[in-house]
């Protein structure tokens, strides 16, 4: 439900402008509505709540008072310089991070976009070392089984040359993170392959504002496919696919410059 003062309405039509979907209308006064019939077709992309000027609109229970104000966005070469020196952490310091840094990163994640507006991922924040150690056991648990019947081999080749890393102990899938996150989505989500992979993006730029290291774990989320102990053990519910999964923690290694990786081809 979208509601309009009136009182701090200006009629600039900026709202009905901007919905993407084109359920607000003008009336005759320039006032803007929602036709009673096209409320249901609302996305709650709170668009029309963001570019009001006065804060004159409500959007599903969300005024402007409940809003961040816009802050300085971080400069074109600062944001360069994050995407430079971002790089794949696989070495971690053994210490958890502080509740107050888990809880903000975990508030960022409503602010991942997502296609058609559906929202309807789901996230698993692994936050003990604790919790990762069982992750650990049962993940090598399973990849043993596998390499002793030889399934290993077939199913997941690249594996070989872990092999004698992972039998004398090695965490070479964790990698040794104190902390991951693992993105589901409803299999029928409109966009089921993308909304995942941008969300953990996201918080991906963001864990390196912080000074934190990640690395993305693509085996993990084939472990938690395949091992019904781990994919109970994360708790989504049925019709959920796990898509993606991060680790991440306080690097123990320091990179002192940035690489000079080959240019991409970019066709014209």
């Amino acid at each position: 439900m979208i509601v309009i003062n009136k009182e701090k309405c200006i009629r600039c039509g900026s709202c009905v402008r901007d919905c993407i979907i084109k359920i607000l209308k003008s009336g005759e006064d320039g006032m803007p509505y929602l036709p009673d019939k096209l409320e249901r077709c609302c996305l709650n992309c709170q668009h029309c709540l963001a570019v009001c000027p006065t804060g004159a609109l409500t959007c599903n229970g969300v005024s402007a008072a409940q809003c961040e104000p816009l802050r300085p966005l971080p400069r074109p070469e600062d944001m360069l310089s994050l995407l430079r020196q971002r790089r794949s952490v696989r070495k971690y310091k053994n210490e958890s991070l502080p509740p107050e840094i888990l809880e903000k990163l975990k508030e960022s994640l409503a602010w991942t976009p997502t296609g058609c507006n559906a929202h309807s991922l789901m996230f698993r924040v692994v936050e003990t070392k604790e919790e990762m150690t069982f992750y650990r056991e049962e993940t090598n648990r399973m990849i043993m089984k596998l390499v002793n019947t030889g399934i290993m081999r077939w199913i997941y080749p690249a594996i070989n040359r872990f092999l004698e890393a992972i039998q004398n102990g090695e965490d070479v899938i964790y990698r040794g993170a104190p902390h991951m996150i693992v993105a589901a989505v409803p299999k029928k989500a409109p966009c089921a392959e993308a909304d995942p992979w941008i969300a953990l993006s996201y918080f991906d730029l963001l864990l390196q504002s912080y000074g934190l290291g990640s690395c993305w774990c693509g085996f993990a989320v084939h472990a938690f496919k395949w091992n019904k102990t781990l994919k109970k053990q994360l708790g989504f519910p049925k019709g959920y696919k796990i898509a993606a999964v991060l680790l991440f923690g306080k690097p123990d290694v320091t990179y002192h410059r940035a690489t000079a990786p080959e240019n991409f081809k970019i066709l014209t």
